[in-house]
């Protein structure tokens, strides 16, 4: 599947209320890169569900990141909950923000074997430890997009994938898809975002 990116990016503003900045631009043309060479994705409403989840998980900036820490002052519960996975090093990071030890020793031996550009050009083949050795392996871009996309086709974070809510010839259940990754914390939100990403890609599909 292949999308032209003056097309895909002409409504860009007007259909998600995100600028286009050259940061964000660079971001999103690298996803589309890897997406068309990834024989995973057959259909439009699924790319379009990946690129909501991506874009609310990484807070609108499309490219990998580190989660957010809670200040323990004003937001005590949050910062507690927070700190017991937090304190080992499994934070979240990534596109789709992967969290605790076993969730970095379960992508690690999913991807393990296979070879991976990181960003600074250089080629890295995992093993079934590797993410779990260095987490901020997850940081770099072509790993932190096989876990995201191959973590909700195949159901590796919550047992749910994109299968069970996007199905052909059938509307999608994209506020459903929330459970994919997060029960339903806002699933409407991220489910309006995949439908304008549906349209911008349907009509760069087209082009």
């Amino acid at each position: 599947m292949q999308f032209n990116r003056k097309v895909f990016f002409t409504d860009w503003s007007a259909r998600t209320n995100l600028s286009l900045t050259p940061e964000r631009q660079a971001a999103v043309t690298a996803l589309l890169d890897l997406i068309e060479a990834d024989p995973g994705f057959a259909q439009i409403r699924e790319i379009a569900y990946f690129l909501a989840t991506v874009r609310w998980e990484s807070n609108h900036t499309f490219a990998p990141i580190k989660e957010k820490r809670f200040n323990s002052q004003t937001r005590p519960r949050e910062w507690a909950s927070q700190n017991v996975y937090w304190q080992t090093g499994f934070y979240g990071r990534g596109l789709v923000q992967i969290t605790w030890e076993v969730n970095y020793r379960k992508a690690s031996k999913k991807l393990a074997g296979m070879q991976f550009k990181l960003n600074s050009g250089s080629q890295l083949t995992l093993t079934a430890d590797s993410l779990v050795q260095q987490p901020d392996l997850t940081m770099e871009l072509s790993i932190a997009y096989a876990i995201g996309a191959r973590g909700m086709r195949e159901g590796w974070f919550t047992g749910k994938k994109l299968s069970d809510y996007i199905k052909p010839s059938e509307a999608p259940d994209y506020a459903g898809a929330r459970r994919i990754i997060n029960g339903v914390d806002r699933k409407d939100e991220i489910a309006a975002m995949a439908a304008q990403f549906e349209l911008l890609l349907r009509a760069a599909a087209s082009a």
